[in-house]
């Protein structure tokens, strides 16, 4: 009995050794790619891909998009979080040009995505926005919102003065035409009445004068800037009333009253309206 005892210790002395020079088993091959692990917010596969020196920043070959762009666009909060604080870019742009910042609110009202995952993207969105990520902005609409309000600006003031129409000359009245604000005229007696006539015109401020007006208004004073111009404007409405009651065939006008209107911010309407008669010696 001791030989077949000192074999079978001998032969278990044997395995024991064998098993203890094994080499280590081989580390598992990595599942899939880093940017399916950041799509499906797998953290453990991530630092497997980072271990074997897979680029954190790494570009996919449809979009050129980064670990960090898939992982906004799915709404992986925690992955996202992950990558930044493992330093991944913030800010990297893919073909497109977009930003994992534009990738988390990407499609954000598609049915690609439930109820749960929107909200997540919400959450990667406002994050990315705290920590200063950007968001796709082209430099042409930049430049386009930099000069487009100068520029139209600009073309206003030119095509106003362009179209500013020239001083009308009014016609005269082949006859003197008496006017006035009463009903009746001292002397005369009204053989005919011809009806209602009118004149207006609207006139709107202008710069320099805005300016000057503005100035003489810290120091008080008659503004004459805008005295002149609704003098101006009375004498227009009222030749224009006397040519249309010259035209009608009066003699005068009864009745004279002036009204203004506001058309639109710096603009009014002046006019000029009365009762056209012919009027004789009474």
């Amino acid at each position: 009995m001791k030989h077949p005892l000192k074999t079978l210790i001998a032969g278990l002395f044997c395995a024991i050794t064998i098993v203890a020079q094994e080499p280590d088993p081989k580390p598992a091959s990595l599942m899939g790619d880093i940017w399916t692990a950041a799509r499906k917010g797998d953290l453990t596969a991530l630092q497997q891909h980072i271990d074997a020196g897979v680029d954190i920043d790494g570009r996919d070959e449809e979009h050129q998009s980064t670990p960090l762009h898939h992982a906004a666009y799915y709404g992986q909060v925690e992955t996202v979080k992950w990558l930044v604080g493992k330093g991944a870019e913030k800010n990297a742009r893919n073909n497109d040009g977009n930003t994992p910042l534009d990738a988390a609110y990407a499609r954000m009202e598609s049915d690609e995505f439930d109820s749960d995952v929107r909200k997540a993207k919400q959450e990667v969105g406002e994050y990315l926005d705290s920590i200063g990520a950007e968001k796709n902005e082209d430099l042409w609409v930049g430049l386009l919102c930099c000069f487009s309000c100068p520029a139209l600006f600009v073309f206003g003031i030119l095509y106003a003065a362009y179209t500013k129409p020239k001083p009308e000359e009014i016609p005269t009245p082949s006859k003197p035409i008496m006017v006035t604000t009463s009903p009746q005229i001292a002397g005369k007696k009204v053989v005919r009445t011809i009806g209602l006539v009118r004149g207006n015109t609207i006139r709107a401020r202008h710069l320099g004068r805005d300016i000057m007006a503005g100035l003489r208004n810290l120091v008080g004073g008659e503004v004459t800037e805008y005295g002149k111009l609704l003098a101006e404007s009375r004498e227009q409405a009222l030749d224009r009333m006397l040519a249309q009651a010259d035209e009608l065939g009066a003699n005068a006008v009864i009745g004279l009253q002036f009204q203004t209107s506001v058309v639109m911010e710096g603009a009014a309407e002046m006019m000029a309206f009365g009762t056209a008669v012919v009027v004789e010696d009474a």
